[in-house]
């Protein structure tokens, strides 16, 4: 499956309307070309010819082109590795004329895209870290309520709500529609039903019980902030919760190894294990100390 959203066509709009009609040639695709948004059916039979027959024809209207691909990194691992090499090969034969922009909420995910030594898109590009949206981003939410409801929501406490949601915009934007639809709520109510709605919807109970003990133990520890989880103390207090007499390194570093896979952790530049989902780690440190 390949998502492709906010795609921007500049100059001419006979492109727009051209690009629009190559969404629909292209399996399970989220866009949206000049304001139009689209999504229809990929089948994995067809999505290497689909995608590089869509490029193509895109390269032969001879006008630069700005593609952006969200959540790209549902293509990461052997499934869709043919397909990413279609990606790939495509975008180099016509690196002139069409940029990129690949997104994705899992760093986990792009690190398997981008920096894994056997990836079809091993050092790509440049890898850049977005900056944190500022209370600018929920004052101009606000603004956008006012101008399409006519009521005012305040100020002072969605931004107080995007704090709690972790900074998530897209949280952020589907908890204003929500409000938008709803004006007999108060924010925060709205907030803690969405969260929990959230937490249902991605099934956090049915992925821990999916869990072995000693993992259950490390995104505990991880969620808590835990840095140390190699070491010797550390290790014995999983032996100890778990009632074995010792955990080796080995056996950790086989649980990170699966909860990494599963994109449920990952390793920045620091160096410290982070839970990649921020509501699965508040879900945690709520329910499961």
């Amino acid at each position: 499956m390949i998502y492709a959203r906010d795609l921007m066509f500049a100059q001419k709009s006979s492109l727009m309307s051209k690009a629009g009609n190559l969404l629909k040639n292209i399996g399970k695709v989220s866009g949206e070309v000049a304001g139009v948004k689209g999504e229809v059916e990929l089948t994995p039979q067809q999505a290497n010819n689909s995608i590089l027959a869509a490029i193509e024809r895109l390269a032969q209207q001879k006008t630069p082109v700005l593609l952006l691909l969200d959540e790209i990194q549902a293509l990461a691992g052997n499934t869709h590795k043919s397909t990413i090499a279609s990606l790939r090969t495509a975008l180099d034969t016509h690196k002139d004329l069409i940029k990129v922009i690949f997104t994705g909420s899992s760093r986990e995910g792009l690190r398997k895209m981008f920096s894994a030594s056997n990836a079809p898109f091993f050092h790509y590009g440049q890898n850049l870290h977005f900056p944190e949206l500022t209370r600018a981003f929920t004052d101009h939410l606000a603004e956008n309520y006012k101008i399409t409801t006519g009521r005012v929501l305040d100020q002072d406490e969605l931004w107080a709500a995007f704090l709690d949601m972790h900074r998530s915009p897209q949280l952020a934007r589907s908890l204003v529609e929500r409000l938008a639809l709803n004006p007999q709520l108060s924010i925060e109510f709205s907030k803690q039903q969405f969260v929990q709605e959230i937490a249902s919807s991605r099934d956090f109970n049915g992925l821990w019980d999916s869990l072995k003990p000693v993992e259950h133990l490390l995104l505990i520890a991880i969620a808590q902030g835990q840095s140390e989880i190699y070491s010797s103390n550390f290790r014995q207090q999983l032996a100890n919760n778990i009632g074995i007499d010792e955990i080796p390194v080995s056996t950790v570093q086989s649980a990170v190894r699966s909860l990494a896979r599963r994109q449920i952790i990952f390793k920045p530049d620091n160096g410290i294990y982070e839970i990649e989902d921020s509501l699965l780690k508040e879900w945690i440190l709520d329910e499961q100390l």
